[in-house]
């Protein structure tokens, strides 16, 4: 049970780096609401939609390698313990990092654009 617990608490973070790396050498070209960062701000021009893709795929590749470090080694840490509830406090965590990450973005398009 631990391996798993431990496999889908990395997942998270892994799928972060790979979607960011995979935006960074392929983002989204034409402004849209189905691919990309998306938000009112980002839409508002080709080169501030060009921006936060960019800003935003370094932003998830640093969070995502940054998360898996940090997710492995308190599920590693806590083999013996209770590692069921660390697992979703982990989980709980990466999803709310991930969510704040638009914060940035948000904050550099504001000062940029």
């Amino acid at each position: 049970m631990f391996l798993f617990l431990f496999c889908m608490s990395i997942l998270t973070p892994v799928s972060t780096v790979v979607v960011g790396m995979v935006m960074r050498k392929h983002p989204a070209r034409d402004r849209n609401w189905v691919t990309g960062y998306r938000s009112s701000r980002s839409m508002k021009s080709q080169e501030a939609w060009d921006h936060a893709q960019k800003y935003c795929a370094g932003i998830w590749v640093k969070e995502g390698v940054a998360a898996t470090v940090i997710s492995a080694a308190v599920m590693l840490g806590c083999y013996r313990g209770d590692y069921e509830t660390v697992s979703v406090g982990v989980i709980a965590v990466q999803l709310v990092c991930l969510c704040l990450s638009v914060i940035p973005v948000e904050l550099e398009l504001r000062k940029r654009f």
